[in-house]
Parts: C-alpha cells; structure tokens; sequence
C-alpha cells in the first residue's frame, strides 16, 4: 500500500540545500526545522561533525514541500557536499553569528554560485550565544562579504537551533523565495543523478538522488549512464514512504533490478532510455571561482591550473579527472575529460592537489559543434547561453542539413518535448521556421535553400541539355547528394511538384511553365538516325556504330528518341525505332494467328535476323508482354493482341 502523506503528494516541490563552514550548524538548523537528525552515520555520531549528505522532508506553512539537503562542512568533504548541491532551488548559506565568516563559507558560496543557484537565504546561527550588538555587527560583516555575489541582498535571519528564534521569519522567507518557483520539468525524460548506492534485504540494490527531470514509477526501464545498462525499477520511495510515482523535486530512492550494488556508484546517472547520450564534445561556459574563493585557491593565485595540469571536474553527483584544464579558459573551449556521460548541466572543477575550488560552469551546448574563438562563434554561444528557448531552436536548426524531430530537439537542448513543440510553433507562424516532414523541422533560411538548390540543378540541367526535355529523377537525386540528404531532397522535390514549381513527365523534370520543343538539329539529326535503323531491316547497326557518325550529337539524339518515344534500346548494344518494333510486334501476332508456339529458328525466320538480333528481340518481346518463354518456345502473352 502506498503512502498518501502531503510530503509525497505534492504539487509544488523544490530541494533546499544548505552551505557553510564545519560546526556553524548546519545540520542543527535542519534537526530543529524537521526533527529530523541528518547525521546518521556512527562516525558523525562520535565525531560530532557531518562527513556525507543528509536529507530530511519539511513542509512549509504555504505548502510547499521541500526536500533539505544537509552537507558536510569540511574541507575534506567537499567532494560530498557537491553531490548534494548540484540541483537545488535555494541555499540556506549558513554563518555562525558568534564566528562570522570563514574558509569553507568563501568555497561553499564560490560553489553555489558557479553551480547556476539564484536563490538563497542567509541564516545567522547560534543567534543565542551572542549579544544583540554583536549580531548587528555579525550581519554588517556579512553583507559586505556577499558584495558583488547573486547574495548581495538576499534575506538574512538570526537563528537559534536552542531556542527557536528566527524560525517563523525562516520559514516565511522560504515560502516568498519559492513562490514563483518554475517547474522543473515533470513532463521530461527522467534524469536522476546518484549519489547513494546500498543495498536493502528484500529489495536488493537501491539508489538514492534528487530526481532533476521527469517522474519514475514502479516497472520503469531506465537507463544506468555512463555504463549503458538497462535496469527495471521495483520500488519507488519518497523521503522513506512508498509512492506510486516520484516527480520532479523530490528526493527519491530507487530499489533496483538488473543492476549488482558493485556495478553502480555515486556519479552515474539513471534516466530515461535515450534521454541522455554519450559526448565526445560538449561546449561550457567557465567561470574562475572569483574572490569569495580567496583563502582557499589564494589571492591572486591563477585561478587554472597549469596546461597540462589535472584538475577534478563535477557535474550532478559525478567526480571526474580533467587533463589540460588551463585549455578551458576560453569561454567556447571543450573539456577533455573522462566523464562521457553528458549528462549534467551545472559543473565545479577543483585543483587536483591540494583540493581547491578553481572554477565552474554551465555545459551550454551538450552536443558541441567546432565553432571559432571569436567574434561569430562566440556570439552563437552566447545565445545558446542565455539566449530564448526559441532563439536556442533557432540556432540549432540554421545548423541542421536533415530535418529534425521534436523529440530530438528537446533532447539537444535539454529542454521539455511540449514546450519546445509550442516555441516551434511560434517559430513557425513567425515563418522562421517549417516543417518540410510531419513533426520535423528545419530553419526556413535551410529550408529556402533547399528548394532553391533543387530548381537550379534543374535549370542548369535543361540549359546544358537544350534537346532534353528534363533531368531524370534519379539523376537530380544523385547529383544533390552531397547537398541535400534524401529526406531533405524527397521533401523539396514533393513540395515543389505539389506547388506546381516543377514538371515532370515520365522520369524526366523541368520547370513548370518553360515551354519545351526539341531544337531542330536534334530533330532533323533523330529523323535520320530513324531512317538509318529501319533501312537496316531488324539487323540494325550497333548503338557504337551510329554514334560514332553523329559524334557529339548522339547523346542529345538518344535522349531526345527516347523521351519522344520514338527510339527504344532494346539491349545495351542494340536501339530500334519505335516503328520497327510495332513492325514485329505485328509480325509476332500473325504467326500466332497460326501457330500456338513460336521457337527460336521460327523467330529468326520471322524478324530475318541471326541469334545475335534473335535473342535480344525476344527478350525485349518477353519484358513487353507480347510473348511468354514456355522452355525453348515463346507462346503468345496478354499484351500482344
């Protein structure tokens, strides 16, 4: 039976987390807002101190229902801290009143910050250890310290885990920040990052993590990243209740089958089959950890490390070593790193040795292109950065050489499948966009294009070829290929057809409304080749010999015969005039007017020619229907009559 508790039955979600330095009472704040005690290991227990994530459910007074996420403090621990805070919604930055700020206050709020997180809280703890005066002070220090950070005016509360004081003004502040809270994304492909693997007696290996995107249910198949394995969820729980479903927002633990507890760790990912893929290439805009990181890298130190330095890089729960990180100083440059999982948005890289922070980022283009360093190519990144959703779709597709699917748009962009649908519907009544194929798009300056390049093949075509009427279809596919994929060209070939740009008669296409008549010289030149074949009788002089006396010509009379119905190639070597062969089709029918079977001999005898003519006329007679081969013999076919 399922738990209907509001905690796991919420509509409005958000994870808060907290930040601060070792024994400012972070994890206090979270027991005394909860009652939840977050410290649940035995060595936090004996040390006094929070070594690995801790999380408790709370529900605000205006019903907002919040996952906290309590980190460790130390330096030592930071790797931790970091697979907690990677998809909060707001950070309670907490500083201890009677201490103010210090070295992990600087690298937490430097972390936030390069993590994309906008929204915070100050809280000033242990309000009761210190005199008013002195909280006073506390709180000019502070907002001096935030000066020139996404804190600078941010609410700041004086707090007390003893006694309750700030508590209310607390909770109030957290119902204000998270009003307009925008959705996370329930309606994606589920995204899951790891950052707790254990196993439970009855239900084997279970995971745990802030479900970024999308919802899970019981019987899900997702997919465990980088490693590529399927896996089937048994059970879904919610803060320690068993759901039906979690959504977005919520921390989630997942009880799994198809997956050993050694064949999963913190840093792999579960989403959605095809929700995330594998990069080589992913474009980043970084960001140096800045002067609130003084202290911890050094002022003034190089905020990199050296070019063939190592450094670690995180994304989500994910811990992976970076080579030749001073190569990402530029804004477009793409990391070399080990983790090809591309999944997460948010990245903070750190010196190898000793543990600093030194940057981080956003990844803004997952699946990057080669772009210049300057002047167009980081304009483009620009607006893949900050740009509109539909001026990023905009962008994206002005790239694509095939039109693409929705599906796969959102995917590119890590955006939601329905809310890229209506911004390509803008797109499109704002005619900068269409849609050449049912549900697949492509930039309307492409799509322009790809008409424009069809009709001028065929205009060069019928100008180099006066005596044709058109180009051949597939000769037109063919020469474009290089251009145009096939489902690009289908789409603008059809279009142009339907809307009557084109003409197409036979296999052959020119431009509709340009009147055709063949040049006289190719049709004085067709007139004596004619006369040439049917003086021959049935044995006509091969298509080698007759081309050869009209040189140059030849090919514009064949194609010219040929369209005109007037000359038919029988075999590679052998061309016929169409009135010879009404000739033997005439012939054929008045020898079965008499005999129900016609053999070789009779047929040579017939047309007057060797098996050289015999075979290849007979052949051509099968194909049109006039005769059917019965072993040796012909009888006559349905089509002669």
């Amino acid at each position: 039976m399922t738990h209907s508790d509001p905690l796991t039955t919420a509509t409005r979600l958000a994870i808060v987390g907290t930040a601060g330095h070792i024994d400012h009472g972070k994890t206090a704040l979270v027991r005394r807002l909860t009652g939840v005690d977050t410290d649940r290991l035995p060595e936090e227990k004996e040390r006094g101190i929070s070594i690995d994530l801790g999380f408790a459910p709370l529900v605000t007074p205006g019903g907002v229902r919040v996952g906290l996420v309590d980190v460790p403090g130390h330096e030592r621990f930071v790797k931790n801290m970091l697979a907690g805070v990677g998809g909060i919604d707001l950070v309670l930055l907490v500083i201890a009143a009677d201490e103010g700020v210090m070295p992990q206050t600087r690298e937490h709020l430097a972390i936030v910050q390069l993590l994309g997180v906008k929204r915070g809280i100050v809280v000033l703890t242990k309000a009761d250890l210190v005199e008013d005066d002195w909280m006073e002070m506390a709180k000019r220090d502070v907002r001096a310290f935030l000066v020139g950070t996404p804190f600078a005016d941010a609410p700041l509360v004086g707090f007390s885990a003893t006694t309750g004081r700030g508590q209310s003004e607390l909770l109030a502040i957290l119902d204000r920040l998270l009003a307009d809270l925008p959705d996370r994304g329930v309606t994606q492909p589920a995204r899951l990052p790891v950052d707790r693997v254990f196993v439970s007696e009855g239900f084997g290996t279970v995971v745990t993590g802030t479900l970024w995107r999308g919802a899970v249910k019981a019987g899900d198949t997702l997919e465990q990243l980088p490693a590529g394995r399927t896996v089937r969820v048994r059970r879904v729980q919610v803060h320690g209740a068993t759901v039906d479903e979690a959504r977005a927002g919520q921390r989630t633990a997942l009880a799994l089958h198809g997956v050993e507890r050694e064949q999963i760790a913190r840093g792999d990912w579960l989403a959605a089959p095809g929700a995330l893929r594998g990069l080589r290439r992913a474009r980043r805009a970084l960001r140096a950890a800045g002067r609130h990181a003084e202290g911890v890298a050094g002022a003034g130190a190089d905020p990199l490390p050296p070019r063939r330095g190592r450094a670690h890089r995180t994304a989500g729960a994910a811990r992976r070593c970076v080579s030749g990180a001073r190569g990402e100083r530029a804004r477009s440059g793409a990391a070399r790193t080990a983790d090809r999982a591309g999944a997460g948005r948010s990245l903070r890289g750190a010196r190898y040795s000793p543990a600093r922070t030194v940057g981080g980022g956003t990844v803004i283009e997952p699946r990057a292109h080669r772009r210049r360093r300057h002047g167009s190519g980081l304009e483009a990144l620009a607006v893949h950065e900050s740009g509109s959703l539909e001026a990023r779709l905009l962008q994206r597709l002005e790239t694509e050489k095939s039109p693409i699917a929705t599906a796969a748009l959102a995917r590119m962009l890590s955006e939601d499948e329905p809310a890229v649908a209506r911004a390509l519907e803008r797109l499109r009544n704002g005619e900068q966009v269409a849609a050449p194929l049912a549900g697949r798009w492509l930039a309307t300056a492409r799509w322009d294009a790809a008409l424009a390049t069809v009709r001028g093949e065929v205009a060069r075509y019928v100008a180099a070829h006066p005596a044709r009427f058109g180009i051949p279809k597939g000769e037109l596919k063919s020469a474009l290929k290089s251009q145009l994929d096939a489902a690009l060209f289908d789409a603008a070939f059809d279009r142009l057809v339907r809307e009557g740009a084109l003409e197409v008669r036979g296999e052959r296409v020119r431009e509709a409304g340009s009147p055709w008549e063949p040049p006289a010289a190719a049709a004085r030149a067709l007139e004596r080749l004619e006369a040439e074949l049917e003086a021959a009788g049935f044995a006509v002089p091969e298509n080698a010999q007759w081309q050869a006396k009209l040189g140059r010509e030849a090919p514009e009379v064949m194609a010219l015969g040929l369209f005109l119905d007037r000359l038919v190639r029988v075999s590679q070597d052998l061309t016929y005039s169409a009135r010879q062969l009404a000739d033997l089709r005439a012939r054929l029918a008045r020898h079965f007017a008499k005999k129900p079977a016609l053999s070789v001999a009779d047929f040579k005898e017939l047309a007057g020619v060797s098996r050289k003519y015999a075979v290849p006329l007979l052949e051509h007679a099968d194909r049109s229907g006039w005769t059917i081969r019965s072993g040796d013999e012909r009888k006559p076919g349905g089509r002669l009559g």
